[in-house]
């Protein structure tokens, strides 16, 4: 799965506004496809699919109560946001690489390394124990590590 995407990490410069990674895109550059990139067919499986993280992604996991909040926030404000699944009452926000260098706060599991399980594409529905959240805006998987670490330190 690496010949498909690439991530690129840079320093982050303090008078720059950008984030320090790039969003992943498939040759041709079509970044509406980067959760395809990242996660390859487990994006658009139908039954759930084991994946591994560190490798293009890492995740964070938090309790319901701190990520729905955390989510509405990151959506008012107009923060980069992507995919969010949930287990249970644990919901899975994807990271760049690297985003363990930010404060997380103690309630936050970061994950880089361990595989991860993602919910069949259709599991929306609240009944079920894994499911998504969003997978708004279509095709973005990775969350703004600044704003998610942010909006969660605020929470505690």
């Amino acid at each position: 799965m690496t010949a498909l995407f690439r991530t690129l990490v840079r320093p982050p410069a303090a008078s720059s506004p950008q984030p320090a990674w790039e969003i992943p895109t498939l040759p041709g550059g079509e970044p509406g496809r980067e959760a395809y990139a990242l996660l390859g067919p487990a994006w658009r499986s139908s039954s759930a699919r084991l994946v591994d993280t560190g490798h293009g992604f890492d995740v964070v996991r938090a309790p319901q109560l701190y990520a729905s909040a955390a989510l509405d926030q990151l959506r008012e404000l107009g923060a980069r946001r992507g995919a969010v699944a949930a287990e249970g009452d644990c919901w899975t926000f994807f990271v760049p690489p690297g985003s363990h260098l930010r404060p997380w706060p103690s309630y936050a599991a970061y994950l880089s390394g361990p595989a991860v399980w993602v919910p069949p594409r259709s599991a929306r529905s609240n009944d079920l124990h894994m499911r998504w959240i969003t997978r708004e805006p279509t095709g973005h998987l990775l969350t703004d590590p600044l704003s998610l670490s942010a909006l969660l330190s605020e929470e505690s």
